[in-house]
């Protein structure tokens, strides 16, 4: 189906229901704004393409329902998120959308061990149906680990997804979920002491780092010189 043949029949669902071209025009490109930003984060960490239905097992049901209700609000159209939901899936394959609400951790196996965090950097973000969309925040490997042995021994739970590293998280304090994401390039120098960043020294009673960011080169302990007998 070609974009022309896709927008008349866009247009003629959403007439069904009363909604006007450029109201659900604006609707599906703030969904496809996402789409884009998540397949540009997936193309830069894992160099291949995000597929549809890999992006959509990654929100599940119950996340995409929340991204339509935020389009619709910004769309101006209320509170009808489920309203743009159908409309958008009346012209899209959704064999997802039917009856499968798993989000990406159905996928996963739990982690008990925080060293399975193995990547020297992630890409975070926080999901909450209850809060706006989080463009995402680096971290390093380093932190994760720390956040994760927190989150392991406090009421909260953690799990991994073996064939992405893609990682899922909650804590006791906070209702969402955290999902951290692989991302080697986006690394930085590490610390010699606590393996974090050196941004990540600014708060290190919260964070875990050690209180002086240290690089290879500098700071370090030097052996005291020999003296040589004079003979």
């Amino acid at each position: 189906m070609d974009q022309s043949t896709r927008e008349e029949l866009l247009y003629a669902e959403a007439a069904k229901h009363g909604v006007s071209p450029a109201q659900i025009h604006r609707a599906v490109d703030i969904i496809a704004a996402v789409q884009r930003r998540d397949r540009q984060d997936f193309r830069t960490n894992f160099g291949e393409e995000l597929t549809s239905d890999r992006w959509l097992a990654g929100y599940g049901v119950a996340g995409f329902e929340d991204l339509c209700a935020k389009a619709a609000q910004e769309a101006g159209l209320g509170d009808n998120g489920g309203l743009v939901m159908r409309i958008v899936s009346a012209i899209a394959p959704e064999p997802e959308l039917r009856d499968d609400d798993r989000p990406v951790q159905f996928w996963a196996r739990p982690l008990i061990d925080p060293a399975e965090a193995e990547f020297t950097a992630y890409r975070v973000t926080y999901d909450d149906p209850k809060a706006e969309i989080s463009t995402g925040f680096d971290w390093s490997g380093a932190l994760l680990r720390t956040t994760l042995r927190a989150a392991i021994t406090s009421p909260g739970a953690a799990s991994l997804e073996e064939a992405t590293g893609v990682i899922v998280f909650t804590t006791h304090d906070l209702p969402g979920a955290y999902i951290a994401r692989p991302a080697p390039k986006r690394a930085r120098p590490v610390c010699v002491w606590c393996a974090q960043w050196e941004s990540e020294h600014t708060l290190h009673e919260r964070f875990g780092a050690c209180p002086k960011f240290t690089t290879p080169a500098a700071d370090l302990p030097t052996a005291v010189p020999t003296p040589v007998p004079v003979p």
